[in-house]
């Protein structure tokens, strides 16, 4: 039986042509060396040029790329953290968020959306878990895994909260903002409120295929991007400048190179959403954006596997589908959404057809020995 990965968070399409052509064509002429810490002038010039022609005053010296987005949230948590201080995540949040955490001196607190309030983040809510420690504010938009775009509303909500807390800073993890389909994206930048405590960590990574270029970067108040240089120069020091080129050229062909893709993931989206409607007891949020369905599968926990093995928890559902199956999908245990999976779209067509037909399957073959 072949193996059906929906697991990964990169997706298949080939990196667009002009970021290959561009990277070729600085590597032949000799760009191999350390880029400066900030970036680039010219990639500097051309992610604050993406941002002012939607209306939003974004400067280069605002800007710094750095070796992927992960990296970006690194620098910033190396930076602005101290000890005891407190990183507030809704979740469910990506998992990385949390490993991120155990190299830096911030303390995670968490609090719970839920699908049943759409993965609403109550205002009132979050007032109750933000205190004097409260450094870091995280929000991704949209969200992995569950797709969920803030409104721009929801946003000018948040930050307003701000102003009570003077040492709180918003990170908004945008790295999906481009693959959007059912709502208008709002970056955190163009919302009113402390801007001077708003960053926006993005990259290359998802909207454009190319995860395995590690290139991202921070729009950020100057005293931040200061920081965060010295610490990259200390640390990682520069992005190799081909790659920087092939960013470069990929910003400036943007659209030839979505448009065909967010195409597939619109039309692939439609099947995971039919085949999950199709499986009995299984409820899910329909992504705005992103590539991921995060269904709900408790349902099926507490059941017994044809061969009488029990699946008494996410995980043994997991390696039930893994084993027995060959399906691979993400424990929703990992981010915060107990009995939930997580399962991308962005996957070959002919494998994610297959896949939904398996999992349908799977799950009705399981038996009760009682359920209400």
């Amino acid at each position: 039986m072949t193996e059906l990965n929906l697991a990964s968070g990169a997706s298949y399409f080939r990196s667009p042509d002009a970021a290959i052509t561009a990277a070729t064509a600085a590597i032949k002429s000799g760009q191999t060396y350390y880029g400066p810490a900030e970036g680039s002038p010219e990639l500097r010039e051309a992610i604050a040029k993406r941002y002012t022609q939607d209306g939003i005053n974004v400067s280069p010296e605002q800007i710094l790329v750095t070796p992927g987005t992960k990296q970006a949230l690194f620098n910033l948590c190396s930076v602005l953290l101290h000890d005891e201080d407190e990183v507030v995540i809704p979740v469910p949040a990506w998992f990385g968020f949390n490993e991120l955490l155990k190299y830096s001196k911030g303390k995670l607190v968490t609090i719970q959306t839920t699908p049943e309030t759409n993965y609403n983040l109550d205002v009132d809510a979050l007032r109750q878990v933000l205190t004097d420690k409260s450094r870091l504010l995280l929000l991704t938009n949209p969200a992995n895994p569950t797709g969920r775009i803030y409104s721009k509303q929801e946003l000018e909500a948040i930050l307003a909260l701000l102003h009570d807390y003077p040492n709180l800073y918003l990170i908004s993890d945008e790295i999906y903002d481009l693959d959007t389909y059912s709502k208008p994206f709002t970056s955190a930048l163009s919302c009113a409120g402390p801007q001077e405590r708003v960053i926006v960590v993005n990259g290359f990574s998802k909207n454009f295929a190319m995860s395995g270029w590690r290139i991202g970067y921070m729009v950020a108040p100057a005293d931040v991007i200061r920081q965060s240089i010295d610490f990259q120069s200390s640390t990682f020091s520069g992005v190799s400048m081909f790659i920087q080129e092939a960013a470069l050229a990929t910003i400036q062909h943007s659209n030839e190179a979505l448009a065909p893709m967010l195409e597939v993931l619109k039309e692939h989206r439609k099947i995971m959403q039919k085949g999950l409607e199709a499986i009995p007891h299984v409820s899910f949020y329909i992504p705005d954006g992103a590539y991921y369905f995060f269904p709900d599968l408790r349902y099926y926990i507490g059941s017994t596997s044809p061969d009488g093995t029990s699946i008494n928890s996410t995980e043994d559902l997991c390696d039930y589908l893994q084993h027995k199956h060959n399906l691979i999908v993400v424990n929703g245990d990992k981010f915060g959404g107990i009995g939930h999976v997580r399962m991308s779209f962005a996957v070959e067509r002919h494998i994610l057809e297959l896949a939904m037909v398996r999992l349908k399957e799977a799950l009705l073959q399981v038996t009760f020995t009682q359920k209400v």
